[in-house]
């Protein structure tokens, strides 16, 4: 009786990988380039259609949707409407979604300081987000774990969202020529929103643009109003570091109007 020898490896004429890595040449990788991290991932232009009304209007290659901003005015004992309210607006299929609800809050703890929060409409249930001012004009929020602040800045004149344990900008709204004196849809600034883990899903572009309408608006009630009178500087001029901070409030421009 015939048995099949077993195969043995060395039978075939195929040469065995060794166990160095194959070699590569540098010079074709993709190369790394800085400024591109500096390049704004969204830009959205604000405009002010009424005294009730605002829209944040999206531009650039994205397909993203508009929103409206709904001011119900101080809220009443008796009223269930919040102060005010983000809309997110699908004009591909003319639906409308209320995105997020947002109000100051006045009965906090002392010392007093302005408060605010909003509830954010998520997938899994509305989130609420509770923001506060210690110094009357940054204002400070968390999102899973992570601080970071809206901070008033000059030169020109803008708010700026930046993690605060590294200082980079993931967010800046520049105030238009205009600024909070615009009316007749005209615009009220432009908001660029930079690469970052905050600003990679619509949810978290959603909480960006709820906190800088809480800070907006702060400054607005207050009647301090902000514009830039030489128009707005660029978006791509400006750093994504923090302004320096001896340019901030000095040199603003408002006015108790």
């Amino acid at each position: 009786m015939a048995f099949s020898r077993r195969l043995d490896v060395s039978d075939l004429d195929v040469a065995l990988p060794d166990d160095e890595l194959p070699d590569y040449d540098a010079a074709a990788a993709p190369a790394y380039r800085p400024e591109d991290y500096d390049v704004p991932l969204q830009t959205y232009h604000l405009r002010q259609i009424n005294r009730k009304l605002q829209i944040f209007v999206p531009l650039g290659p994205l397909p993203s949707p508009s929103y409206k901003v709904r001011y119900n005015g101080a809220s009443r004992i008796f009223s269930k409407k919040p102060q005010m309210e983000l809309v997110r607006c699908q004009y591909a299929n003319a639906v409308e979604d209320g995105a997020a609800s947002l109000c100051f809050v006045n009965d906090g703890p002392l010392p007093w300081r302005p408060r605010a929060q909003f509830t954010h409409f998520e997938p899994g249930g509305p989130k609420t987000h509770a923001m506060e001012s210690r110094n009357f004009s940054d204002w400070t929020v968390a999102f899973e774990g992570t601080n970071y602040v809206w901070a008033l800045e000059a030169r020109p004149i803008s708010l700026a969202l930046s993690e605060k344990a590294t200082g980079l900008v993931v967010a800046r709204f520049i105030y238009s020529a205009r600024g909070t004196l615009a009316k007749d849809g005209a615009e009220v600034g432009e908001l660029v929103i930079y690469p970052d883990v905050l600003s990679l899903t619509m949810q978290g572009v959603e909480r960006i643009l709820g906190g800088l309408l809480v800070a907006v608006a702060h400054m607005k009630n207050m009647g301090r109003h902000y514009w830039n009178e030489n128009g707005p500087a660029r978006a791509n001029s400006l750093p994504r570091e923090p302004l320096a901070m001896n340019n901030r409030a000095a040199s603003v421009s408002y006015s108790n109007v």
